[in-house]
């Protein structure tokens, strides 16, 4: 086992063994060199001052190296807790926003003479308004989440170019006027399949397209990747406002916002690049940063480039939902919260997919005992009378074979595999939009 010592412990250790050694042998050679009394007393004091001045300059030495380190932890933590404090004025800012938003639109509704036009206007505001704090909460769930290490990885085969062709689309309609939007991707646009954790390479990429869309006004913004060895190399380049030098290492550090006037003018709570460190870190890869105030940045990271001896690509599941032949076919919906239950019941109705509905686990078991024509079952977790674990367990012993989707408010990765374990096909996680539930309910309809 390798010992490293502090330079401190070092020079202690050698005092000690050079004053040892002068101690034991210096009377002994100082008798041989002088036999003048006068003169062995002379030198015996010459020593006594020798051991006197090492003696302080070691001790000057170890408290000026003990003091270095006070005043840099204190300004570190001085540092930490202006950074904290910051982050929950800011965060407190970007919450309070939407939530004005929110409920102030949502009161608005109330009045009966409000004009159609008006009333969609209203909900378009509250709409935009609600994904922007859920925004806000996930990143604050994420960081918290990758600082304590309670995040785990799940790979799986992931068409790279399909995700960018996905985040790409996503963004189109949001680039400015004056911003060209550029997609470069690897090997001659062939597909890349690639073994990584495809919801963290999304929320990755994301990020990073997010950020340079909100700090770029004119110029461009490209996004794509090559592979270089054995590694995915992504990058994100804009002609967007820069970041100073100073800041390149810096802003990768939780509550982090690169702290200058102009960038204060943008939203934001500083959390997205350093989930997007941790994120890459979990994917056992590196981010970097070029950058040149007033000119532009380039973000760029890499992942291992492992693959599979035989990628199988899935059937595709773009579109909404393809209606079930057997009309008599069901979902049951098993759900005790009368807004979400609704919620279901609408996307189902529009898309035209027969279900029943049960308030709790019991109801459940007993309609899955009579009802042969349930093909899914959409069940919550947390009821009344029998909690969605039980009642999957009780249906499981009577079909085996019936797809049971867990709709889960849960958002660390342990509680999600608690959920796997405990004889559920899969999960949705709340809050879910129109495209997930009918995007899950197309893939499992596929099976039966």
């Amino acid at each position: 086992m390798k010992i490293s010592l502090k330079f401190e412990y070092k020079i202690t250790l050698a005092y000690l063994l050079i004053g040892g050694l002068w101690i034991l042998f210096s009377d002994k050679i100082l008798h041989t060199f002088a036999k003048d009394a006068a003169y062995l007393t002379q030198l015996q004091t010459l020593k006594g001052w020798f051991y006197v001045i090492l003696t302080g300059v070691l001790f000057y030495i170890l408290l000026k190296r003990h003091l270095e380190r006070l005043r840099k932890a204190e300004q570190e933590a001085k540092e930490s807790d202006r950074l904290k404090t910051s982050f929950l004025q800011n965060i407190s800012h970007e919450i309070r926003t939407p939530m004005n938003g929110i409920i102030g639109f949502a009161s608005l509704l109330e009045f009966d003479d409000l004009p159609e036009n008006q009333k969609k206007e209203y909900i378009k505001i509250i709409t935009k308004s609600s994904k922007q704090l859920l925004s806000i909460v996930n990143d604050v769930l994420d960081i918290s989440m990758i600082q304590s290490g309670n995040i785990k990885v799940n790979d799986e085969i992931v068409n790279i170019n399909e995700l960018l062709e996905d985040i790409y689309t996503v963004f189109s309609p949001r680039i400015p006027s004056k911003v060209k939007f550029i997609l470069t991707k690897g090997l001659d646009n062939k597909s890349v399949f690639v073994l990584t954790d495809r919801s963290k390479l999304r929320q990755i990429l994301i990020n990073l397209v997010s950020n340079s869309i909100k700090f770029t006004e004119k110029g461009y913004i490209e996004f794509g990747y090559y592979i270089k060895n054995k590694k995915l190399k992504f990058y994100v380049e804009d002609t967007g406002i820069g970041i100073k030098s100073e800041l390149h290492e810096k802003i990768f550090e939780r509550f982090r916002k690169a702290d200058n006037n102009l960038m204060r003018l943008y939203d934001g709570i500083g959390l997205g690049l350093a989930i997007c460190k941790g994120n890459i870190d979990l994917l056992r890869g590196e981010i970097g940063l070029d950058s040149k105030e007033g000119v532009g940045s380039r973000f760029y990271f890499t992942i291992p480039y492992k693959t599979r001896n035989r990628a199988v690509e899935l059937n595709s599941l773009e579109s909404d939902f393809v209606a079930n032949p057997k009309n008599e076919s069901l979902i049951l919906v098993v759900e005790d919260d009368k807004s979400n239950l609704r919620y279901v019941m609408e996307i189902l109705r529009r898309a035209q997919i027969n279900y029943a509905v049960a308030k709790n686990g019991k109801e459940a078991v007993e309609i899955c005992k009579t009802e042969k024509n349930i093909f899914m079952v959409l069940m919550d977790l947390k009821m009344p009378v029998m909690d969605g674990y039980q009642a999957t367990k009780k249906i499981k012993d009577i079909r085996s074979d019936l797809p049971v989707i867990a709709q889960t408010a849960f958002a660390f990765e342990e509680e999600k595999q608690k959920v796997l374990e405990s004889g559920f096909d899969d999960y949705l996680s709340k809050p879910f939009n129109r495209k997930e539930l009918l995007k899950i309910i197309k893939e499992y309809q596929q099976f039966n």
